[in-house]
């Protein structure tokens, strides 16, 4: 039986240079463009399940976000959403995809709501799954514990360390070879990509870029998931005038991976 690390060795990381920079991405599929960007914790090698079979509908493309596995870093150490969204316009021309459908898990939703806001004609569609929030209107203690929490953690248990500790808190179903690919994931992260993206998690915040969206949005919450509640994306939906919310079923965090085929239908009935 193929796992899903093996399947994984059907997508090779490419690279391409975007404006002078390193650009790291898997894909698979020809037709619409789906772009997806990951969370703080993952990378490009997490979408395993929809680079093999939404790449039967679509032209997908898996980013690994700025600093994370092969991709060059930001040149800020103070990014915003912007910083990330920029990066993907480049990486956008730089394989001639004139428009997308666009999904954001976590982090990613932050990084893909930025682009939304500021480049709807290059969106088809805009997914939004289990969406970081973002820490801007907390108070300056708070962020200050966001933006050092994750590095903090990398720094003291090491990448292995870490996807021990807390790869299984993704998880809702706790499938061995769902908790062998995030810890192959997390095995790549470098604390250069992690630290900004902690900044942009700790000092930015989803509703400066939700607020006005010209593109259809769908937004996706797990119902076991944890880090980031299912009732306040709900409330972030109706707050921000979003009428197509899904809640996936038996799904943590990582909704993607816990719960592949539910997640792929959402994907595939939004378009």
């Amino acid at each position: 039986m193929m796992t899903l690390i093996d399947t994984l060795a059907k997508y090779p990381v490419k690279t391409v240079d975007v404006n002078g920079f390193v650009q790291a991405y898997r894909e698979a599929g020809q037709g619409q463009p789906l772009i997806l960007l990951h969370g703080i914790s993952s990378g490009s090698a997490s979408w395993v399940n929809q680079l093999d079979v939404l790449s039967h509908h679509f032209h997908v493309i898996a980013w690994d976000a700025p600093g994370y596995g092969l991709s060059e870093g930001l040149t800020t150490d103070q990014p915003n959403a912007t910083d990330y969204a920029q990066r993907v316009l480049d990486l956008m021309d730089a394989l001639a995809i004139s428009k997308a459908t666009l999904i954001g898990h976590s982090l990613g939703a932050l990084q893909a709501s930025a682009f939304a806001h500021l480049y709807p004609e290059r969106v088809q569609t805009l997914v939004i799954a289990n969406a970081a929030q973002g820490y801007q209107r907390s108070d300056e203690e708070v962020k200050v514990q966001v933006y050092q929490k994750r590095p903090n953690m990398l720094k003291s248990l090491g990448n292995a360390g870490m996807a021990a500790s807390r790869g299984p808190h993704l998880i809702y179903k706790q499938d061995p070879q769902a908790l062998a690919l995030v810890s192959e994931v997390m095995s790549h992260l470098t604390l250069d990509g992690f630290t900004r993206a902690s900044y942009l998690l700790a000092y930015d915040e989803i509703r400066n870029y939700l607020t006005e969206l010209t593109v259809p949005c769908v937004v996706i919450a797990g119902d076991k998931d944890e880090i980031t509640p299912a009732q306040a994306i709900k409330e972030l939906a109706i707050e921000m005038q979003l009428s197509r919310c899904h809640l996936i079923t038996d799904a943590g965090h990582l909704s993607y991976v816990d719960q592949a085929e539910q997640f792929n239908d959402i994907v595939l009935s939004a378009n």
